[in-house]
């Protein structure tokens, strides 16, 4: 169900798609949908609940390849990347009212999972500082997390940004990667025994995002 959702919702937008129409696309009856999920809006969230899943697995399997990943601006970079490759996950964070719909605005589904994170990026930041890989102390920095927000959000709406037009998307990842080096970690080259030493700590937070996104969503038949 979720499946068809998501492809119909790429294809159409969420207005012009009804239930009868996932129904259809998923061999289900309309009854079964609605056994699952309460509402056209929750259904739909419930795409966009997964889509976030699979990127934080992207980065907890990335990670426990190498933990070099535990770096700041390579997570971001690699967050970058991962979005980019969803298209319903770009939609969401542009706030693209004309793919989502009310999903775009609601917070009162199991999205509110997706969209609220600021639990997440307090002890992710506070895992950082500990480890000696992050610039500032978030404890006595409180708009260190708006900071990173508005100095990354840009490169997901680089729709908005004509300069970066003629860059293909592993260079956007790299700028996005330079800036966050730039401005919000340590000089130099992070030590590897502090990235090997960060590294379970954040898997920990990763595993614990996955097990409260899959909370959220209703088993499928």
């Amino acid at each position: 169900m979720l499946d068809a959702a998501g492809e119909l919702l790429l294809a159409h937008g969420y207005r012009r798609v009804t239930v009868e129409d996932v129904s259809r696309r998923a061999g289900v009856g309309k009854g079964t949908v609605y056994l699952h999920f309460a509402s056209k809006l929750e259904l739909f969230a419930g795409v966009l609940v997964r889509e976030s899943i699979d990127v934080t697995a992207e980065l907890l399997a990335a990670l426990r390849a190498d933990p070099a990943e535990a770096a700041l601006d390579v997570t971001l970079r690699r967050t970058f990347l991962a979005v980019h490759h969803r298209p319903l996950t770009r939609a969401l964070l542009a706030g693209d009212v004309e793919v989502l719909g009310a999903i775009a605005t609601d917070t009162k589904t199991g999205l509110e999972v997706v969209t609220d994170k600021s639990e997440f990026s307090r002890a992710h930041l506070a895992l950082l500082h500990r480890h000696g890989l992050l610039a500032d102390d978030p404890a006595t920095t409180p708009d260190l997390p708006y900071r990173l927000s508005a100095a990354s959000i840009g490169f997901f709406l680089d729709h908005l940004v004509p300069a970066g037009a003629g860059m293909d998307v592993t260079a956007r990842a790299d700028a996005l990667a330079a800036v966050v080096r730039a401005g919000f970690t340590p000089p130099g080259e992070p030590d590897p025994a502090a990235l090997a030493a960060a590294a379970p700590g954040l898997a920990a937070l990763y595993e614990r995002t996955v097990d409260h996104l899959t909370a959220a969503l209703p088993e499928e038949p």
